[in-house]
């Protein structure tokens, strides 16, 4: 699906999971490349049934997209959630910039809450939404883009010096550099209190993005956090651990053992492997399979309790 920001005219992309109609014989799921063991039929008919449901929308890692979590839009649509997993405007794999991917990054939660109203006045998805059941899931910048729609505060000091840096980096091209601002302003404030709840996997960074502990004592809503014992990228201690002691109302889930940033990915078949094996390929002995059933009962569980749904009323 495709919104255009009425303000600047910015397309907002987002791929829309939902629970469907059973399909006809005919049909086969859609085969997405790179990736294997996804049932996903394509426009397949939104089940026939006038119930409200939960909303949540998921913001991706730097440079990536939306479908490269298809497994998370897919476990919960199959358990009753709307669930919105977006293409950041050029910050996603297909374009992307250095200015939205490291300078303007409060377009991310700024793209959420316009995907959300556009959804919720939208005359084909707007009836299957409840509006007061709406929460926020991402990884990695996606993960800290969750904390700040949610309420988490950044350091305008932090996040001015952080853009500084990206504008007076001499491995980005004069001419992008160029037109990178420097303006912390749009930044202090983006929460959406239309968020209830936030789930975050493996979020970073959030040293270098300014959010400091007064900053994430500010995020009140219910939160949980999760991730690998061996993340690489986002390191747990810096991290998760860090916002885990100042967030009020929080869950810091680490997974155990040689468990890395990536594990949040659909899994990948063979030319998955051949093709990104940083993403694709896990330490021996972790079944990405076994986590991603762990992850998604776990963030259906928690999104239940502070979404106020009863098993069966989303279903």
């Amino acid at each position: 699906m495709e919104y255009v920001d009425p303000t600047d005219g910015r397309h907002l992309a987002f791929a829309l999971f939902y629970p469907a109609a059973l399909p006809d014989s005919s049909a086969t799921p859609d085969k997405m490349t790179f990736f294997t063991n996804l049932h996903l039929y394509v426009d397949a008919p939104v089940v026939a049934d006038t119930q409200k449901r939960p909303l949540i929308m998921f913001s991706h890692g730097a440079g990536s997209n939306g479908l490269y979590y298809a497994w998370f839009g897919e476990y919960l649509a199959a358990r009753g959630y709307l669930v919105a997993m977006l293409f950041h405007y050029r910050a996603n794999t297909y374009d992307a910039t250095v200015m939205y991917t490291r300078s303007k990054l409060w377009q991310r939660p700024r793209d959420i809450t316009l995907d959300i109203t556009g959804l919720l006045q939208d005359t084909v998805w707007g009836p299957h939404i409840d509006p007061n059941r709406i929460g926020v899931a991402g990884h990695s910048q996606g993960g800290f883009t969750s904390f700040w729609i949610g309420g988490a505060r950044i350091n305008p000091d932090l996040y001015l010096a952080y853009q500084t840096n990206w504008k007076n980096n001499p491995v980005v091209p004069a001419y992008l550099r160029a037109e990178l601002p420097l303006d912390s302003g749009p930044a202090r404030d983006v929460q959406d209190n239309r968020i209830k709840a936030a789930f975050a996997m493996a979020p970073g960074d959030l040293p270098g993005f300014g959010m400091e502990a007064d900053g994430l004592k500010q995020l009140t809503i219910p939160t949980y956090i999760i991730v690998g014992a061996r993340d690489t990228q986002a390191p747990v201690k810096e991290n998760s651990e860090f916002a885990a002691k100042y967030i009020a109302h929080v869950k810091l889930d680490v997974l155990p053992g040689l468990v890395d940033h990536e594990i949040f990915v659909n899994e990948c078949d063979a030319f998955g492997r051949d093709t990104w094996p940083e993403a694709c390929i896990d330490a021996p002995g972790i079944d990405r399979r076994q986590l991603h059933e762990y992850i998604g009962k776990t963030a259906v569980k928690f999104f239940d309790l502070n979404l106020g749904v009863q098993r069966g009323s989303a279903n």
